[in-house]
């Protein structure tokens, strides 16, 4: 499936073809890439519903300077839609209340998680490469034994939502060869990408010293983004709110990206519900780095916790 995307403020088309496998490299300063996902080249057979996203081919990396942003279209969008009983009033310190489920990983997983266990896909994951220990979630890229090939690792929180906030605190040891990624999915994969998709962060740098967040909507993939400088070999907390009227990200509480209607051509994501999903993505292409001497024989993204809340009404 081709898509064009347009650089706002620098006159720049790129064009990109999704494929199977990879992100986009991003650079210093806001958005130099985009990345987006063929779902069905990847469900997670260990978990009979809402299998999530698998990682595939954006356009390639470009340091675009600091003022630069990615879209996928001229900003034509439709007014805000307000859904029934969704508040959309200005947030205050109250506004979401108590989260809706906290995730501490004191234990085992609960049945409201699912792993993801392709290894024959792309990109390959292993359910042998999710464990808990320490009060942390550990997602592990590395040679399995079992299934003869280097894998990384994903799972996914079942609780769908529509409209709500997600905040997910983590880290990610360096090394090439592999990507964090944390999102939310439609909760089903044929609804993509005409729902949407709305990524907290990508990190496909070695040196996990940037992330991109991307929205992806509308069944020609239209995509906006920005990259943010951040340490992500520390631990980090990311916030997204996804409303009617706005998607909002965060970096340790402080806003870095926010998406209204009009920023994309086909307006917000309305669609479906969406669910959570962690992901430590393996590759070796255009997007994400092959491994190398300097990667660790085993790199681990660490989840610390996780919390949701749903929409005021």
């Amino acid at each position: 499936m081709p898509r064009r995307v347009a650089v706002l403020g620098v006159g720049l088309a790129l064009a990109g073809v999704v494929a199977a496998c990879g992100t986009a490299q991003p650079s210093a300063g806001p958005l130099a890439g985009t990345i987006s996902r063929n779902p069905a080249s990847d469900a997670a057979s260990s978990v009979p519903a809402s299998p999530g996203p698998a990682a595939s081919a954006g356009i390639g990396a470009l340091d675009l300077g600091p003022a630069a942003t990615v879209s996928a279209g001229p900003s034509r969008a439709p007014s805000p839609s307000r859904s029934a009983g969704v508040s959309t009033r200005p947030k205050s310190s109250s506004f979401w209340g108590d989260p809706v489920a906290v995730e501490n990983f004191d234990g085992p997983l609960s049945a409201e998680w699912g792993k993801y266990d392709t290894p024959n896909g792309t990109p390959p994951r292993s359910g042998d490469q999710v464990s808990v220990s320490g009060g942390q979630l550990h997602l592990t890229g590395g040679l399995n034994s079992r299934v003869g090939k280097d894998v990384g690792a994903g799972v996914m929180f079942l609780r769908d939502l529509k409209y709500g906030r997600w905040e997910v605190r983590f880290r990610a040891q360096p090394g090439a060869g592999y990507a964090p990624v944390v999102l939310l999915w439609p909760k089903e994969n044929a609804d993509w990408p005409a729902a949407g998709e709305i990524d907290l962060a990508e990190i496909t740098s070695p040196s996990r010293a940037s992330f991109g967040s991307f929205l992806h909507h509308g069944a020609g993939n239209n995509i906006v983004g920005t990259d943010t400088r951040a340490d992500f070999t520390k631990f980090h907390t990311l916030a997204v709110d996804w409303l009617p009227t706005r998607v909002t990200y965060y970096l340790d509480g402080k806003k870095v990206f926010n998406v209204t209607p009009g920023r994309i051509e086909t307006g917000l994501p309305t669609e479906s519900v969406m669910h959570l999903a962690l992901q430590l993505d393996q590759g070796c292409d255009d997007y994400i780095p092959c491994r190398n001497s300097s990667t660790p024989a085993k790199v681990v993204m660490d989840v610390d916790w996780v919390k949701v809340y749903r929409a005021p009404v």
